[in-house]
């Protein structure tokens, strides 16, 4: 019964970030919204170490950038592995610490060094739409093409920090760098 329920979940979450591919008309506020949505999402398809399982605490993402205030704060009512998510907005790396999961979005694009610094090695899920992200040392760099978002994942990262993310989200990645 467990399995067919998270197999269930999957495949929703899957076709949303299939919806989430897909062109969209307005591409600017849903762009914040859907970069927003995904970071959620590969938060959700991570395996995260047993020591932040058996916290208690809540889900920890956090965002650089005022644009994306409104569309963060929507994740404020979501779960991730039955605890409750908080956002929080950043705009220094100094409370970086606290943080499962970092957002930095493109005009934030002067912290990243300080920023990949700050979480080298870290169970700190990393994702941004700053162009070359991945291979700068993030983990996961979302990307605009043709009216369309897609992601690129660099598994090195990911895989030093004691992360691991679903094959089955890798498999809808632009490119995985290994």
């Amino acid at each position: 019964m467990k399995k067919t329920s998270f197999s269930r979940k999957l495949l929703f979450s899957l076709w949303v970030m299939g919806v989430i591919l897909l062109p969209r008309t307005s591409m600017a506020q849903d762009a914040f919204e859907l970069k927003a949505a995904l970071t959620y999402n590969f938060a959700k398809f991570t395996q995260w170490p047993e020591s932040r399982l058996n916290e208690t605490s809540a889900w920890e993402i956090c965002y650089f950038g005022n644009q994306y205030h409104d569309s963060f704060m929507g994740l404020s009512n979501k779960k991730l592995a039955t605890l409750p998510v908080t956002v929080i907005q950043l705009s220094d790396i100094s409370k970086i610490e606290q943080c499962d999961v970092v957002f930095i979005d493109a005009n934030s694009r002067g912290l990243t060094h300080r920023l990949l610094l700050a979480v080298e090695n870290k169970a700190i899920l990393t994702v941004s739409d700053i162009s070359g992200f991945e291979m700068q040392g993030g983990m996961i760099e979302i990307v605009e093409q043709d009216k369309r978002l897609y992601f690129k994942v660099n598994m090195r990262v990911l895989e030093a920090s004691g992360l691991k993310i679903s094959s089955q989200v890798l498999k809808l990645a632009l490119e995985v760098k290994r």
